[in-house]
Order: structure tokens, then sequence, then C-alpha cells
């Protein structure tokens, strides 16, 4: 199964603070369990970076999800060359999608993977390209061993 994991979920499995920690966490793990090829954008660094570095100012915390992205298995971090530019762009305005957003859009539907997010606006414009889960659907779908 291809997945493409949105920066939120990786953010939300490294702070407690974070509503979705524990089910961030455990799906990340899961995943690893069933070995699933993950595909995201390469902006998926500096957009975890920033969401955790912004309010913390935690670099220690910052290296150690920079570390946990490169590091998993499975991973492909996709370069945004310019067809893949133009395909979120068009994705961004027909589906009124933020830009960052629509990047993780068109890598999912390049690879042909299921977008998992905890960002709501995401979850319900981008259900149109491609299939669309939170980290807790996942899991409940894709049970493990299941």
């Amino acid at each position: 199964m291809n997945c493409a994991i949105d920066a939120s979920v990786f953010v939300a499995a490294v702070r407690l603070e974070e509503e979705y920690y524990t089910a961030s966490r455990g799906f990340l793990q899961q995943a690893r369990v069933e070995a699933v090829t993950v595909f995201c954008p390469t902006l998926v660094l500096p957009e975890c970076a920033a969401a955790i570095a912004r309010p913390t100012d935690d670099v220690a915390l910052v290296r150690e999800l920079i570390a946990l992205i490169e590091g998993f298995p499975g991973l492909h971090l996709v370069a945004l060359e310019l067809p893949l530019a133009h395909r979120a762009a068009q994705i961004a305005m027909t589906y009124h999608l933020r830009g960052a957003d629509s990047v993780y859009v068109a890598v999912a539907e390049a690879f042909n993977a299921t977008l998992i997010t905890w960002d709501a606006e995401m979850l319900r414009r981008s259900s149109a390209i491609v299939p669309t889960l939170t980290p807790t659907e996942w899991v409940e779908r894709w049970p493990l061993g299941g």
C-alpha cells in the first residue's frame, strides 16, 4: 500500500502537547510494521521544522523529527520538479487548497497513494482527487496484520 503522509501527522507524533500525539505515533508504528511505502514531498522537512521550531524553539526536537522522517522505512522523498509543481498549482486553483497542501495531494496522486492527514480542510477538499484518511481511520481500516 502507498501512503502520502502530511506534515501534520509527523508533527503530532513528536509533541506530547498535540491532540493527536498518541494516534499519530500509533499510526506511524503500524505503518512501519506493515512496511507501507510512503511518499512525501521534500517540503515535509522544512514544513515540519517550522511547525516545531516556531512555537517551541526546541532545536533538539526539530532534529529528532527530521531524523524520524528521513529514517522512516519505505520513505521516498519527492522533489518538487516543474511538472509536479504545475499539477499542484492546478490542484490549488481548482480545489482551493493551500499551496503546501496541494503539493502533498499532487504527490499522493502521482504515486497512487492514500493521503494521510489531520487537516480537516485537506481531507475534505482533496478527497475528489485521492483517497484521504486520518491516521485513526487508516488504522481502523487496516488493523495490524489485517
